[in-house]
């Protein structure tokens, strides 16, 4: 099962181990998460202290470990420690499965090494499997998370990352297309590129929301086809329509979204080129590498994408709690929010989740591009289905 990384089943099974030599699975499982509530109020999780306070308390930890998903924290950690001398900050570069096996085989084991997680939350699993099971805790001081969306602090976020078609600036002057349906019409079978939906969880998330969305999905159709959609016998509502019809268009399918951007405006004088549909950060390339990448999300009447979440969670018994809280919050800019930590991040099709940070990169605002609402419950518990639909729907 997708969702369920190899962190997740490694972690269940030692826990089962565990409370199966204890005789008494339920009472054990309820003590664990006891026991986690009881550290993170020891921990202060819970506590509003300046930064000048945290940087007492660390100095005496001397260290902290951040297992995170990104090479941009290797510039944070610069910064870090030039900010706050006597505090080494411990950087492990993983990718999110290997991270998250790697802190459920040490946590199951009693070995506690990670003090801050920094991930990607995208289809409700971290909220789900970790936060709500106290592996995982949210550190949210107010001065920090006061006005961010409170639909968005079920995690810890610190930058949004959405969805978006992208096109060739050279072929064209703007997104040729303006519905979702667009790309089942025959004009564009195999002219349109998506990161594969059995690999990677962005796509099954946006499924999850055109299921719920059917509705909304089967009025967008006949605006565009000036009648009411028919659904097949394999099509239960408009969303798996699309997912079923887009699946027989022959989309060229990639591994990584930066294949996605390459695909559609990294090379020089191309004489054709797909439309692309990825992750909005990688218009980064636009700027870094010159890519001919243009977006126009707000061309769409619907929404165009799902939001997902950069995010930093504290781990539960981190060795070092209060270097950790002094990370996160320099992780988020600080109070202004501009800080060193949060700039490697403020770059084309990143969007800090706090309103006063300024990401002065020339794309879309935030509050134009139609976006599907954040339900994490809902796509956990639907993620698997579309992503098994998606499989039996290919020719």
């Amino acid at each position: 099962m997708k969702r369920r990384v190899i962190a997740c089943v490694l972690y269940a099974c030692c826990v089962a181990t565990i409370l199966c030599a204890n005789g008494n699975k339920e009472q054990s499982a309820k003590s664990s998460v006891a026991e986690g509530a009881d550290w993170a109020q020891e921990a202060g999780l819970n506590l509003e202290e300046t930064p000048e306070e945290l940087y007492e308390k660390a100095k005496k930890e001397g260290e902290v470990n951040v297992y995170g998903c990104t090479g941009r924290i290797e510039t944070v950690k610069k910064d870090f420690e030039a900010a706050y001398p006597g505090i080494t900050l411990n950087f492990y570069d993983l990718g999110i499965n290997e991270m998250l096996e790697k802190f459920g085989r040490e946590h199951a084991a009693g070995i506690y090494t990670a003090d801050v997680l920094q991930l990607k939350e995208q289809t409700g699993s971290i909220k789900r499997e970790y936060i709500d099971q106290n592996l995982l805790y949210n550190y949210q001081p107010k001065d920090i998370f006061g006005n961010v969306n409170p639909d968005y602090l079920a995690v810890t976020p610190f930058v949004i990352e959405l969805d978006w078609w992208s096109y060739n600036t050279d072929l064209y002057k703007d997104l040729p297309i303006s519905s979702w349906w667009d790309v089942t019409k025959p004009e564009w079978k195999g002219k349109f590129v998506m990161l594969d939906p059995s690999g990677e969880p962005d796509l099954p998330v946006l499924f999850a929301c055109m299921v719920k969305h059917a509705d909304e999905m089967a009025a967008d159709y006949q605006k565009v086809f000036g009648k009411p959609i028919e659904l097949g016998p394999d099509e239960p509502n408009a969303g798996y329509a699309w997912i079923n019809r887009v699946a027989k268009n022959n989309p060229i399918l990639e591994t990584s979204n930066s294949n996605i951007v390459k695909d559609v405006g990294g090379a020089p004088d191309m004489k054709a080129a797909p439309i692309g549909y990825g992750v909005s950060s990688k218009l980064r390339e636009r700027d870094i590498q010159g890519f001919r990448l243009g977006v126009n999300p707000q061309k769409f009447d619907m929404p165009t994408t799902a939001v997902s979440f950069m995010i930093a969670q504290i781990a539960d018994h981190a060795p070092h709690p209060n270097a950790a809280k002094l990370f996160v919050r320099f992780l988020c800019g600080e109070k202004d929010h501009n800080g060193k930590g949060i700039q490697p991040f403020l770059t084309a099709g990143s969007y800090p989740v706090f309103p006063d940070s300024k990401n002065t990169s020339k794309m879309p605002s935030y509050e134009s591009i139609p976006k599907f609402e954040v339900d994490f419950d809902y796509w956990y518990e639907h993620f698997q289905d579309v992503s098994d639909y998606w499989v039996s729907a290919q020719p």
